[in-house]
């Protein structure tokens, strides 16, 4: 009887030991895994002198589902994606771009976005509803060919409570504009810091097209901007 309690004394040790030793390996695996870095987009843009535009509507933007996420999605020439799981956006990507497309415009046109501020009606605003069919990373075995590939369109409406609708209501109300180009990272080192930081400069660039664009409209006037398509 006894030699039989002896046995399964010593097997309890050998599955406890078992069980500490697989515990120890779980934490330390826990331990050593990498913590992500998370970054923001941030819209950094100087005021419009000549803005008389007070209220603005800046919509969620449209994204494509392949970048519109909170890892980084860096692409290589021939399209293949690498999503960084350990280099996030502090949101998505989606959410990165409209909410600074707003911070940018207010900033740049001295106006307030009604979107979430519960503003009511019986200002003239513009509604902003915008579409990136390409906010991307491209990276390169050449670095001087790293770069963000941007093609964006929008549209802005006129909201004026004092115009009743009849046929010549939709006169001078409602401006389409889209722009292409690529911003060339800046640096040869391919951190993403300086990657994070040239997307932050092609955002800048798309928020003062946008902000001239609304000038126009709400000055009935053509826009011409460099680089920009409206109709």
């Amino acid at each position: 009887m006894k030699k039989i309690d002896k046995k399964l004394f010593h097997t309890a040790l050998i599955v406890r030991g078992t069980g500490i030793l697989s515990a120890a390996i779980f934490l330390s695996a826990c331990s050593s895994s990498p913590v992500p870095n998370y970054y923001s987009l941030t819209a950094q843009v100087s005021p419009l002198a000549n803005s008389k535009v007070t209220v603005i509507e800046v919509l969620p933007v449209g994204l494509p589902d392949r970048i519109n996420r909170a890892p980084i999605v860096i692409q290589d020439v021939t399209g293949k994606s690498q999503i960084l799981d350990n280099e996030r956006w502090t949101s998505t990507l989606g959410t990165e771009l409209r909410d600074n497309l707003s911070a940018g415009l207010q900033q740049k046109l001295g106006a307030v976005d009604r979107y979430n501020s519960g503003m009511v009606g019986g200002k003239i605003s513009y509604r902003i509803a915008t579409d990136f069919s390409r906010f991307d990373i491209v990276n390169s075995t050449n670095q001087a060919n790293e770069k963000v590939e941007v093609s964006v369109a929008w549209i802005v409406k006129r909201n004026d409570p004092t115009i009743t609708l009849d046929q010549n209501s939709n006169q001078n109300q409602q401006l389409a504009c889209r722009m292409s180009f690529n911003q060339a990272v800046a640096s040869n080192n391919k951190q993403i810091q300086h990657v994070v930081s040239t997307a932050n400069s092609a955002l800048n660039r798309v928020v003062d097209a946008m902000a001239l664009s609304i000038i126009s409209l709400d000055a009935k006037k053509s826009a011409r901007i460099d680089g920009v398509t409206c109709t």
